[in-house]
């Protein structure tokens, strides 16, 4: 595992951070400059530079391929879960790691595939840099303010790259605390060769690095929301509490979290997408960053991987509009949550299909007919399956001259305010569960809000919310299907579901076990189909690990 000594990224200032977002540094690269590690660690000012490079690695990918965009940094992340799950399909078309991470392809999790080793790299390369930062601190010149502050958010990076990792590399803290983990690595000097610790122990470190964040951030305000903050690592927590089931802890820092944030957002604010939230100030919003002309992650995002190009942009990846991957289609099996239910703006459809235009060319959809709804069909499309998928707007993008530069929303007050829900139906408190999950329910017109009070009622009805509300945003999918231990089913295309399911010739083969009709396909909660195998240079190079501690391939 490589280690970063002398060589940081210095992230230069400029104007066109300055301006677009009112801060006085940004994520901007325009340059990398070999520096001696005592000038570069020597005071606050210069590893602070050192801490923005390492943010524009946790969002962007750091060192991830470009191949691998569909893994590249938190960004990725927010697809990467969400296409292991049932409510995503994926259309091979320019698709590569976005692709494998959907269809569970033998290059996905095996060692050898190339596929493991971003994932695995890139989070490291993310600690090792917090870790030069921390270590640095003591003998930095730079008061006790601006260390905590820089402190503060090492850590932060740091557990949620730890957090990243466990998740990927070993089944839930539930069934798996006392099984092999990840690698702690915890200062810059550690020795090349350690041992891996345990998932507890990971799980350990990681609230003790989050909790420790929020003490030394205080009440740190930045005054741009890239930057993290007290609000930040409370989501972090509230998120990893909800693993481990520690509800009274989810409870608190969901909270934490939630209450500068607590105005949801308008029909207008969701309709309109998720990529100016940032630029219109959407108050729901607790992390995240802008893509200006200088700073832009590019098509390698979400909003450059939903085939959902307005028609007259047609059906390739070439567009005047803005290039697009085409991968991305909603399934029916998402669709169905939404019960028809027509005042339900997060599933508002255009329900013309391909038979339709066929029959009368004038029922063609429009640009003007596609921009008002968040689900219709490309009913043009050569290929009939793609044709009669579900096209999905919430994060449709339409760049700035030609470039992809959407906001990217990390964090959410919706999903605050479902943990909450959860923690307090988890711990008996079914009364104050519903009225969370109704306050959601109600922000977003739906017609029959849930009324149960029934435990397991109630918390299924949870379940089912947050895959309608936060699709693509990387905690649905197979993150919650892991951590409630859920067996899922993908359903494939077919006349009874109007060919809107899951591509059966890449969504079935790999995902689980084929059932019975040949239509579906279910993946047990610990298959490690959804796990990665430990790169294989690690083991190569790290005498401290055996082969034998290595993940298998499938099963459970």
């Amino acid at each position: 595992m490589k280690k970063i000594f002398k060589i940081f990224s210095i992230v230069a200032f400029s104007a066109a951070a300055l301006s677009s977002t009112g801060c006085d540094d940004f994520l901007e690269m325009n340059s990398s400059t070999d520096v001696n590690d005592n000038v570069a660690i020597s005071n606050t000012a210069n590893l602070d530079k050192v801490l923005i490079g390492t943010y524009k690695g946790l969002f962007m990918g750091g060192n991830v391929e470009s191949s691998d965009r569909g893994l590249a940094g938190l960004t990725g992340m927010m697809s990467y879960y969400d296409c292991g799950g049932v409510d995503m399909t994926s259309l091979y078309g320019m698709g590569t790691s976005e692709h494998q991470c959907y269809t569970f392809a033998d290059g996905r999790s095996q060692a050898s595939g190339g596929y493991t080793k971003g994932v695995w790299t890139q989070y490291y390369d993310h600690i090792n840099r917090c870790n030069i930062v921390l270590d640095a601190l003591e003998n930095a010149t730079g008061t006790t303010a601006e260390k905590n502050i820089i402190s503060g958010q090492a850590k932060a990076i740091r557990a949620i790259s730890y957090f990243q990792l466990i998740l990927n590399y070993q089944q839930t803290y539930a069934i798996a605390k006392d099984k092999r983990g990840v690698i702690l690595r915890l200062h810059a000097n550690d020795e090349d060769s350690m041992p891996f610790s345990t998932v507890a122990e990971v799980y350990a470190q990681i609230v003790k690095d989050l909790e420790d964040a929020k003490t030394e951030l205080g009440e740190y305000a930045p005054g741009n929301l890239w930057r993290i903050t007290t609000e930040v690592a409370c989501a972090w927590l509230a998120r990893v509490y909800q693993v481990k089931g520690d509800w009274a802890n989810a409870l608190t820092n969901a909270n934490a979290a939630y209450i500068n944030h607590s105005a949801l957002m308008t029909k207008d604010e969701w309709c309109s997408g998720f990529d100016d939230m940032i630029t219109n100030n959407v108050k729901e919003v607790i992390w995240g960053y802008q893509n200006n002309n200088d700073t832009s992650v590019g098509e390698s995002c979400p909003h450059g991987m939903w085939f959902n190009r307005d028609p007259s942009a047609g059906e390739t990846n070439s567009s005047t509009i803005i290039y697009s991957f085409i991968t991305y289609f909603t399934t029916q099996q998402w669709v169905d949550l939404f019960e028809n239910d027509a005042n339900d703006y997060r599933a508002s459809r255009l329900e013309t299909t391909p038979e339709d235009v066929a029959a009368d060319p004038s029922r063609q959809v429009t640009d003007e007919q596609v921009q008002k709804v968040m689900l219709w069909h490309r009913c043009t499309n050569s290929d009939i399956s793609n044709a009669h998928k579900w096209a999905y707007n919430k994060f449709k993008h339409y760049g700035v001259n030609g470039k992809c530069q959407p906001d990217i929303v990390l964090l959410r007050a919706s999903e605050m305010l479902l943990i909450m829900a959860e923690a307090q139906a988890n711990t008996g408190k079914e009364t104050e569960a519903l009225a969370f999950l109704n306050k959601l329910q109600n922000a977003r017109n739906v017609t029959k809000i849930t009324k149960t009070t029934s435990r397991n009622d109630l918390l299924e009805a949870i379940y089912v919310e947050r895959r309608k509300e936060l699709l693509g945003e990387g905690c649905t999918g197979m993150y919650d299907n892991v951590r409630l231990q859920k067996v899922a089913t993908r359903i494939g295309e077919s006349g009874a579901n109007n060919y809107a399911g899951h591509y059966i010739s890449n969504g079935l083969g790999y995902w689980g076990t084929k059932v019975a009709d040949g239509l579906s396909s279910s993946m047990a909660s610990n298959d490690y189909h959804y796990f990665l195998q430990i790169p294989e240079d690690e083991f190569s190079k790290n005498t401290a690990v055996d082969e034998s501690e290595q993940n298998p391939f499938t099963g459970q």
